[in-house]
Parts: structure tokens; C-alpha cells; sequence
């Protein structure tokens, strides 16, 4: 593998080009990649096998997927093209990128492929509907879209706002710290109240930490319940989290309220069916990690972008302070047109949900490549947000590029997939959108920060993307700016 030198003079170069800046990431290119074919197609299907690389052995390309994330994807699509397959802890993955090769896959249009995602990140989201599929994941969808609904998230937003108002009047300024750690906590400081009704502090921060914990265990690679263990203290808290949640529902029915565990708890009637109170408990948690893990991921995009670009912070702040600053509604969110294009600009260069896992439940092929059943598959969404012949000098952070005139994420109806496609997009995604579009709305109204000069932020990929140096900050008022 000879994967290009980083250009120095690339924005973003990180996210494109597997950087080879390091020592490690010099050995890592020593390993022979070992090419060869996934499986051969049946005697005269008139398929192609899907090409790939074993790599190291066993580990793969397990490490290079951890360490470069979207740029080695891409690297693997120059190689071999829109299918191919990677070796990667000892199992065979096959990587699909590209705007057809991905609306192949998730369209489904003939059911050979099924939500892989127990078989990567175990049961955390067990019992949520990214680890179901149909008729199951239908019939669970139709009722919780009452749960999303225009009318329910006003009732969210409204909570998670004012609680971000308050968390910020906290924050240092003038003082150098991590942003990584502050944002992801500030994100559950404004979950519990509007998805639990339930205050941050005690009780909610108690419920987080449980949240930290399911999550850490997703990409542990550890996976026996021993205690000590991640894989051991996420199965505890998941069981925590279950039993209290189990407890809360008769309570979130009674009160009849606005946060999301009441109103998930009545929809529902006598056509459409109404879940139980295990069913309840497991959809909560399931949106209590969602909302917290994905929606911190792209705030810190977001911040990172901003303190990048100035300008492009003085212009949402502008807008911003060009309206009331609480109560805040879905409507004024939704008009906060600058910073809607910042958002969707910061998660297509860092998506917070880079992939979306299938596996096979039948031999089937993906742009004449053939797949077998049982093989597990690996959408790179993601990389098309950075192909350059679906948009204009990828690489470059451009929020112009979403506004009328230009509207290249309409080039292709999966050329900016962040939520998924299909039947499995996201449900939530109104929901973390206007969820980060709050938090930076108030963050920007009180606050201004900017990075050095030629700072990029290191990311990692070990789970979701972050800067593996935490994003050393100083925030001031925007007077000082």
C-alpha cells in the first residue's frame, strides 16, 4: 500500500489522505496488503468477484480503519473500486462507497441484506430500532413517529435549550481547555430533562454516566464479561438503565408531559398498537444514546470548523442575536439558515455516523460483485460526502455549498447520507439537528473562540470522530473577538 504523502497545504487533508506524517503510520505501510478475492461467483452468474486486501494477519486492516477512518475508505475505492473487502480483526469485510454502489445496499430493493449492527457493537441498542429489521422495525417506526413529530420536538428543544443556556453561563473564559470532554458532557446535560423529564443533577448525571458507559463498550476490544472489563461494566449499566427506565414508565403515562419518555409512553391506540413498558424502556435508552453520542460528535465538528473560520462564525452569530434569545421554537431553529449550512458542511467532512453496517441474509451483488449470505457489509456513507465528483474541491470547509444556487448535496440522493437512507434513516435526525443547531446557538450567542493558524485538528476514529488532543480551547465574549 503506497497511500499519498499528506499535503500540507490541503485543508483537511487528514480526512482525504492517509496522513504518513508519523513513524507508525510508516510501519503500518511496510505490511504487505496481501490481495486476493472474497469468494467466486457461481459458475455462470456472469458476476465479478469482489476484489480486496488481507493485509496483516489477523489484525488486517483493522488498525489503518481506526486510525485514518474515512481516508483509508477512500483509499480502499481508488484500489479496487466502489466493492471490495478488507480483512480487519480476523473477519472479512466487504466496503461499499460510492453514490450507487451505496443506494444499492441501502434501498434493499431485493431483502438481501439485514441490519448488521449487533454483530459490530453487540447489544446496546438492542430492543432500538437500528438493531431491527422489517416487519419489526415498521411496525416500531409507525408508532414512534408520533414521538417525533413537529409538536413533540417543540417540547424538546424547548428544555434542551434553556438547559443549554444555563450550563454555558458555567463555562470558563479566558481559560485554555478541552472542548471534547466539555462538549460531550454538555450534551447530557441537556438530554436527561427533555428525554426523561428528569433533572441533570443528581439523577441524570447518574443516568449518563450508565449512557458512557454502553457506549465505550461498543468498539471494546475485549468482549467477555470479565469483571474489570468494559464489555463487564457496560452489561451492568445497560441492565441499571433498564430496570430504572422499566420504573419511570407508569409515571412518564401519569404526568402526561412534554419530554419524550412521556410522550413515547401514550402513542399509540387501538390501530396502531402501543408498546409495553420493557418496549418503552429499551426505545428510551436506545434515544437516550443516540441523541447524546452522535449530536456531541457533530457539535464538535461544528466548533472546530467555526473556530476555523471566522467569518463564518460572525455570520451565525449575527443571525443568532437577530432574534429572541428564549423561548426557543422549531420554527426560529429552522431559520437559522447560516448555521444549517455550517452544520451539514462540519458532519459531511466529519460524519458523525461514517457508516452504516449490513450483513447478508442471501447470496446476492452489488454492481455485478458478488456477495454471499452471511457476509458482513460496511456502507462507507461517509466517503461520498468527499468524492470529488460529487462535489466541488471536497476537502475545502464551503457552507455555501448547501445554499440555493449551488445545492450540491442534490447532486445524488446519497451523496450527503450523514442519517442514513432507506428504511433505517435515522428517525431522529429533525431531532439532532435542531438538538446541535440549540447547543451552538447558545454557545455562539455567549461566546467566541478561534483556533491558531494552521491548526487541524488530529482526529480519531476509534469510535466517533474526535480530536484525539481533546480540541484545546479559550473561549471570550464576542466583543474580544
Amino acid at each position: 500500500m503506497t497511500p499519498r504523502r499528506r499535503n500540507q497545504h490541503t485543508d483537511n487533508a487528514v480526512l482525504v489522505e492517509m496522513d504518513t506524517a508519523h513513524w507508525f503510520d510508516t510501519v503500518l505501510q511496510r505490511f504487505p496488503a496481501r490481495v486476493g478475492e472474497l469468494a467466486a461467483p457461481p459458475t455462470g452468474a456472469g458476476l465479478l468477484p469482489v476484489p480486496g486486501d488481507r493485509g496483516i494477519p489477523f489484525v488486517g486492516f483493522g488498525v489503518h480503519a481506526l486510525r485514518y477512518g474515512p481516508a483509508f475508505q477512500l483509499h480502499l475505492m481508488r484500489r479496487h473500486g466502489p466493492v471490495s473487502w478488507c480483512q480487519a480483526f480476523g473477519r472479512k469485510i466487504v466496503m461499499v462507497s460510492g453514490a450507487d454502489a451505496v443506494q444499492t445496499v441501502l434501498a434493499n430493493k431485493d431483502k438481501a441484506f439485514a441490519t448488521g449492527w449487533p454483530e459490530v457493537i453487540g447489544p446496546w441498542f438492542d430492543g432500538g430500532l437500528l438493531a431491527m429489521n422489517a416487519p419489526e422495525h415498521l411496525a416500531h417506526r409507525r408508532i414512534m413517529q408520533a414521538a417525533f413529530s413537529e409538536a413533540a420536538l417543540t417540547g424538546y428543544i424547548r428544555r434542551m435549550a434553556e438547559d443549554a443556556r444555563a450550563v454555558l453561563a458555567r463555562w470558563p473564559a479566558g481559560t485554555r481547555f478541552e472542548a471534547v470532554p466539555a462538549i460531550r458532557e454538555l450534551s447530557g446535560q441537556v438530554t436527561t430533562r427533555a428525554i426523561l423529564g428528569v433533572p441533570y443533577e443528581p439523577a441524570g448525571r447518574q443516568i449518563m454516566h450508565a449512557v458512557e458507559e454502553c457506549i465505550r463498550a461498543e468498539t471494546a476490544a475485549v468482549r467477555l464479561a470479565i469483571p474489570g472489563t468494559t464489555w463487564h461494566r457496560a452489561h451492568r449499566a445497560r441492565r441499571r438503565l433498564i430496570a430504572l427506565l422499566s420504573r419511570a414508565v407508569p409515571a412518564a403515562r401519569a404526568r402526561e408531559a412534554d419530554d419524550f419518555m412521556s410522550v413515547l409512553s401514550l402513542v399509540g391506540g387501538p390501530d396502531q398498537g402501543r408498546f409495553d413498558t420493557r418496549q418503552i424502556a429499551l426505545h428510551t435508552l436506545f434515544t437516550l444514546i443516540a441523541s447524546h453520542d452522535t449530536t456531541a460528535a457533530a457539535t464538535i465538528a461544528a466548533v472546530y470548523f467555526l473556530g476555523r473560520h471566522p467569518e463564518w462564525q460572525r455570520r451565525a452569530r449575527e443571525e443568532s442575536l437577530a432574534r429572541a434569545e428564549l423561548p426557543v421554537s422549531v420554527e426560529e431553529l429552522n431559520g437559522l439558515e447560516t448555521l444549517e449550512a455550517v452544520v451539514k458542511e462540519s458532519i459531511r467532512l466529519v460524519s458523525p455516523s461514517p457508516i452504516n453496517m449490513r450483513v447478508t441474509v442471501k447470496d446476492t451483488d452489488v454492481l455485478g460483485h458478488y456477495i454471499p449470505a452471511g457476509q458482513l457489509v460496511s456502507v462507507c456513507s461517509a466517503v461520498n460526502q468527499l468524492l470529488p465528483e460529487l462535489w466541488s474541491h471536497p476537502e475545502r470547509f464551503d457552507p455555501e455549498r448547501f445554499t440555493e444556487g449551488r445545492n450540491e448535496d442534490r447532486v445524488h440522493r446519497l451523496a450527503w447520507a450523514p442519517f442514513g437512507s432507506g428504511q433505517h434513516k435515522c428517525i431522529g435526525m429533525h431531532f439532532g439537528m435542531l438538538k446541535v443547531k440549540a447547543t451552538l446557538d447558545a454557545l455562539l450567542r455567549r461566546f467566541s473562540w478561534r483556533f491558531p493558524d494552521g491548526y487541524q485538528a488530529p482526529w480519531r476514529f476509534t469510535s466517533l470522530p474526535a480530536p484525539s488532543d481533546g480540541l484545546p480551547i479559550v473561549l471570550r465574549s464576542p466583543a474580544e473577538r
